[in-house]
């Protein structure tokens, strides 16, 4: 894709270069600026894609280091002891450096939406991959508890990864909360149906105009949500609509008892003029 963007400025500054003047230069300009946003593009990928790769052999160290624990043989031996307890440390110590940097992970994804749907992927694996290792955690610990085998600093891990779990979970439920609101806000589209002295009524119609005086009643309108209002009845013999929609985005159509259903066959392109519809009928 680079080599293609390049070949076209290359190409449009080999024919500015025969006119020469202004446009030679604006041409130019251009092209530095395109090199310098692709290669700022480039390092922060680069640098996101580094590390993923941390965090990947950072696990990689820890299932090595869960490969070497033993309880059964520390139990018995204090030196074994000692090194189920550096094992310990250091998956304690390793989780928490993942931790930090899949939190700054998150953060740069969500502040640019110029990455790709499989890098976010790589993400959402390494957090699920983070929270299954803080559940091993916890079953470790109960299963030195049975074996009467206490580590302090184990303890310690245990309640602020449980903690931790505690915190991503409600952190996920208040993120969902945000994003449906969020969603909700921007698929929010308000209709009103009246006769023209309903709708002169409610200071919705001024001659020819709608929704012009600043005293229009908008509580006359019902809002709904576009990507499930597909259909809407009338209820009357006869109907027009005063606001404006794309041809071709929806049907108005009488049905059995000759009454008019207003049917939304292209919901963002009928929306796409005004998120307010006024249907007259008499």
């Amino acid at each position: 894709m680079k080599k293609m963007i390049f070949l076209f400025v290359a190409t449009a500054l080999f024919l500015a270069g025969c006119t020469g003047g202004p446009q030679k230069a604006d041409l130019i300009a251009q092209n530095d600026s395109l090199r310098s946003i692709i290669a700022s593009r480039d390092a922060a990928l680069d640098e996101m894609i580094s590390t993923i790769n941390v965090v990947e052999e950072g696990f990689k160290a820890i299932n090595e280091a869960q490969g070497r624990i033993n309880l059964d043989a520390a139990s018995a031996e204090q030196t074994k002891m000692a090194a189920l307890q550096r094992d310990i440390d250091f998956i304690n110590q390793t989780l928490q450096k993942n931790k930090q940097q899949i939190a700054e992970l998150e953060e740069k994804l969500q502040k640019s939406q110029s990455y790709s749907k499989q890098l976010k992927a790589m993400v959402q694996k390494l957090k699920a991959e983070l929270e299954e290792k803080n559940k091993q955690i916890v079953a470790l610990q109960q299963e030195l508890a049975q074996k009467n085998i206490h580590i302090d600093e184990l303890d310690k891990s245990v309640q602020q990864l449980s903690a931790n779990v505690n915190e991503l979970s409600a952190a996920k439920v208040a993120n969902e909360k945000t994003i449906s609101a969020q969603e909700s806000s921007l698929n929010a589209v308000w209709y009103a149906i009246g006769t023209k002295r309903e709708l002169k009524e409610q200071n919705l119609l001024d001659g020819k105009k709608v929704l012009r005086g600043a005293d229009a009643n908008m509580s006359y309108f019902t809002k709904a949500d576009k990507r499930k209002l597909t259909t809407i009845e009338t209820h009357a013999k006869s109907a027009k609509l005063l606001t404006t929609h794309p041809e071709g985005s929806y049907k108005l159509e009488r049905n059995s008892e000759k009454q008019y259903v207003l049917t939304i066959t292209n919901a963002d392109n009928f929306w796409s003029v005004s998120k307010y519809l006024i249907i007259q009928v008499r």
